[in-house]
């Protein structure tokens, strides 16, 4: 399976997760970690991300919000 292939697959498992703007979630992979999705761009399929604790923002694609995010 190609890398092409396997992203596909990945974007199909993750593609029907809603996102909210002005909500905070947790990092699936260090869940004491608490974001906050400032904007979500649907046009550049992008979104603002501010970490909590450090106050640092971030963009990150759709994807990876829907992929690495959990409703707190």
């Amino acid at each position: 399976m190609s890398g092409v292939e396997r992203y596909l697959k990945e974007y199909e498992k993750y593609k029907h997760v809603e996102l909210e703007a002005d909500v905070v979630y947790l990092k699936k992979s260090k869940t004491s970690e608490r974001v906050l999705l400032l904007e979500i761009n649907l046009e550049k399929n992008t979104a603002q991300v501010k970490n909590i604790r450090t106050e640092n923002i971030q963009h990150k694609t759709l994807h990876w919000c829907r992929k690495n995010l959990i409703k707190e």
